[in-house]
């Protein structure tokens, strides 16, 4: 459902708009414009390039959609409430009360179900992110093809893309002794804010 929104940043700053002979779409969702993007570099689907530059892409166009409101900036270049500011951007669009605090911020954010692509497209079609109350239709919908993440790309730059992401990764045993852990590596985490639990 369209929703009014802030002014979208200038076409200059998105991360689509950097690349020579690709003529960027605004308004276009992100999954359609990294396609083109992708074709026109020719990044195969599924290899380490396509995952690492759809990795950089979602970091860069998080940031300039939510934490680079008026000026092409590096994210590791911004002010602590810069960083705020964009915490609390991201805490208005689902919906959350705003707080002061980057810690808070983040804390209620990790207890909304919602997914990466689905924020970024918020300020890109100017459409209502839609938050998820079904952990498992929530998980089907994050864990769909081509949806990795390259992890150490994604805490480049401030860490923001990596602040968002949880590991959907069944746990694991130990050894003899018993107890589980959560598997690592970039094959299980996804584009999404988080779960309030997870089933085992």
């Amino acid at each position: 459902m369209p929703i009014k929104q802030e002014s979208p940043p200038p076409a200059s700053q998105s991360h689509f708009a950097k690349f020579q002979d690709f003529t960027p779409n605004a308004d276009a969702p992100f999954e359609h414009e990294f396609a083109r993007l992708a074709s026109s570099q020719d990044w195969k689907p599924g290899s380490q390039q396509y995952t690492r530059e759809r990795t950089i892409a979602l970091r860069q166009e998080l940031i300039t959609h939510y934490f680079c409101k008026h000026e092409a900036a590096q994210a590791s270049e911004l002010a602590e409430d810069a960083k705020l500011e964009g915490y609390q951007a991201l805490c208005h669009e689902v919906g959350l009360p705003v707080s002061d605090s980057q810690a808070e911020c983040k804390k209620r954010l990790k207890n909304t179900l919602v997914n990466i692509v689905d924020l970024i497209d918020a300020r890109r079609t100017q459409c209502q992110v839609k938050v998820w109350n079904d952990f498992t239709a929530f998980r089907q919908y994050t864990l769909q093809p081509r949806h990795r993440i390259d992890t150490k790309e994604a805490k480049k730059d401030g860490g923001y893309l990596a602040s968002l992401l949880r590991n959907f990764s069944p746990p694991r045993r130990l050894g003899r002794r018993g107890g589980t852990r959560y598997g690592s590596g970039s094959r299980g985490f996804c584009e999404q804010v988080v779960f309030k639990t997870e089933p085992a």
